[in-house]
């Protein structure tokens, strides 16, 4: 049996399909690729499978994580990425694959998202008033939001989340593009999602927004209380 992790992307062409979906794809892929993958047992069995955080619709990434059991000991990391890649539809790709040999599955150990989101407004803006603006907007004592919980809408304090917010400012005459950049909390424990991160901010500011695409940079796992590249510590 090899457990394989693999970190793929998922650009333009795939970005409005559902994470069932993408489990769907991959499932296919496989199979039109012939790997051995391992099923479960029972009446309804599944593919040996799991998928690092899900991503929204209509969110890119070059930071997706997959692990994959294979029941074939004499197929190698970088022959299941070959075949797999072959398989895989335009917007999909696998970029490094390394055998995992820990128990925690990369769904239980995502800890922190790293995202860019271009975000477009007709309102006045300099670096230096929007430097300021991220500045007081942190240092508040809370940062409450409205999230969406199992339970329903709730007010959430979304304040120690937010690992870092920056910005490039892009002034294109009367229009200005800004991108921002930020490292927020990820994984079933406490989870930010970008887009609410930026409307929290320009509700802040009383400021109209039009978000333009929002992509995910890197993932990170969580060990002795570091953020680490999902792919460390593993073995090709």
């Amino acid at each position: 049996m090899v457990n394989i992790r693999a970190k793929f992307k998922r650009g333009d062409e795939v970005k409005f399909i559902s994470h069932l979906d993408l489990m769907k794809v991959f499932e296919r892929a496989i199979r039109r690729a012939k790997l051995p993958i391992a099923y479960s047992q029972g009446f309804n069995p599944h593919p040996g499978m799991v998928f690092g955080l899900p991503l929204s619709v209509g969110v890119t990434s070059e930071a997706e994580y997959g692990e994959f059991e294979i029941t074939d000991d004499s197929i190698s990391v970088n022959e299941f990425a070959d075949r797999l890649n072959a398989q895989l539809p335009q917007g999909l790709g696998i970029l490094s694959v390394k055998a995992r040999r820990s128990k925690e599955n990369i769904m239980a150990t995502i800890a922190a998202s790293e995202y860019s989101v271009v975000v477009g407004t007709k309102s006045e803006c300099t670096e230096k008033n929007i430097k300021s603006s991220i500045q007081k907007y942190l240092a508040q004592n809370e940062i409450v939001v409205k999230k969406r919980t199992k339970s329903g809408m709730k007010d959430t304090n979304i304040k120690d989340m937010i690992y870092d917010l920056s910005f490039e400012l892009q002034p294109c005459g009367t229009f200005n593009i800004i991108k921002f950049n930020m490292l927020v909390s990820a994984g079933s424990k406490a989870n930010l999602k970008p887009d609410l991160l930026i409307a929290s901010f320009f509700d802040y500011l009383k400021l109209d927004y039009d978000i333009d695409r929002i992509h995910r940079t890197k993932l990170f796992v969580k060990a002795q209380d570091q953020l680490l590249d999902p792919m460390d510590g593993l073995v090709l």
